[in-house]
């Protein structure tokens, strides 16, 4: 791949930029950051240091391909990336997110506009989360998930899209969990594959959401989470 000229742009010569990768001159980029093709980069993005964008799936036993890949990665206007950030290709960012140090975003991921990927989160491949919706530190979105707008999802929160991981299955099989809108999921909570969570509903800290939750307007809590009361 073939490295883009740079003076036009405001970064170091320690930042790799291959040629195919469009790049606002308004963006700022860090020292050590990487930046693949066919990245598409908006008006006031800011870049730290030692970023990866854009960076392509290795396929292998376990890193199964998707079958609906595109190769085109988006960084809307105003958006933050933090040190470290991994933003895999095919990835869709709306304008004014803030994605902190060492968060990580597989291939395909959409975010709406105003969302926070919390430091070292993890959203796996195809997730799709709404328009400020916040996910904190430590939480695993899993692949194929559906979050809606103004959501709260705590610290170390994991969701999960495979009961049998010991059994090969094409990635579309892989049935993440499905969040409605202004839903809060407490720290320290689980959430199995194949689960809906209606509008409106509180998952209290530390519950296990193995079934879908239907009574909006309503708090959850325990292992499995158990209706509590309404609101």
């Amino acid at each position: 791949m073939d490295i883009l000229e740079k003076q036009d742009h405001n970064f170091d010569d320690s930042v790799i930029v291959y040629k195919g990768a469009k790049i606002s001159p308004k963006v700022i980029i860090g020292p050590n950051t990487i930046i693949y093709p066919n990245v598409t980069i908006e008006d006031d993005v800011n870049i730290s240091s030692s970023a990866i964008i854009g960076k392509s799936p290795t396929v292998g036993k376990n890193q199964m391909k998707l079958t609906d890949f595109t190769e085109e990665t988006i960084i809307g206007k105003g958006t933050f990336v933090g040190d470290q950030a991994i933003i895999y290709k095919g990835c869709k960012i709306g304008e004014n997110n803030y994605i902190a140090d060492k968060s990580l975003l597989r291939e395909n991921v959409t975010l709406a506009d105003d969302v926070v990927v919390g430091t070292s989160a993890v959203v796996s491949f195809n997730a799709k989360v709404g328009s400020r919706t916040k996910i904190m530190t430590a939480t695993n979105i899993s692949g194929n998930m559906v979050i809606g707008d103004d959501c709260f999802i705590g610290v170390l929160v994991c969701a999960v899209n495979d009961n049998t991981p010991e059994i090969d299955k094409p990635r579309s099989d892989q049935i993440g969990g499905k969040v409605g809108d202004r839903v809060m999921i407490g720290s320290n909570s689980t959430i199995l594959p194949n689960v809906e969570i209606k509008d409106d509903i509180t998952v209290a800290a530390g519950s296990l959401v193995s079934r879908s939750l239907s009574k909006s307007n309503s708090v959850y809590m325990g292992s499995p989470a158990n209706f509590l009361k309404n609101k």
